[in-house]
């Protein structure tokens, strides 16, 4: 197996040398961080601190922490970006991610029909010259960040 890329990632946020947008909230037992390789500004992910493979792994502190905070990241989304709900997916299949983490995805009012439901996913992983701004996502990460901290 190739080294896990959101293990790698959490020892950044760990050693303090990840960006704003890398390390948006961290509790006891997850990371909130945006999305790296998407063109959908908002898209977050929350990253279990601790190499698990699979959601029947979590421990039930992981797991309780993780409803809340599911719930926490799409209202401070709503709040900041005015997206109408989320998205929740979790997949942990590529080779770079075998790590339980959740997408949080915001589906905004006018979205367009293409990148409805399932179909979002076609803007994960998308080339460089696409991807969301640093700036943006550095400035999202901050909002986000102090409307966790208010709800903590």
């Amino acid at each position: 197996m190739t080294e896990c890329m959101s293990c790698a990632l959490l020892g950044k946020r760990d050693a303090g040398e990840a960006p704003p947008w890398d390390s948006i909230y961290r509790s006891s037992y997850w990371d909130v961080a945006h999305a790296y390789n998407t063109s959908v500004l908002g898209w977050l992910v929350l990253v279990v601190r601790r190499h698990i493979q699979a959601v029947d792994e979590l421990k039930p502190a992981e797991a309780a922490d993780l409803g809340a905070l599911l719930r926490e990241a799409s209202l401070a989304l709503k709040r900041q970006i005015g997206c109408q709900k989320t998205y929740v997916m979790q997949f942990a299949e590529s080779a770079d991610h075998p790590h339980v983490h959740f997408h949080i995805v915001p589906r905004m009012p006018d979205q367009a029909p293409g990148d409805i439901a399932y179909r979002v996913m076609r803007r994960l992983g998308v080339p460089l010259a696409d991807r969301c701004h640093e700036a943006d996502m550095n400035a999202l990460a901050l909002a986000i960040r102090a409307e966790l901290e208010s709800m903590r």
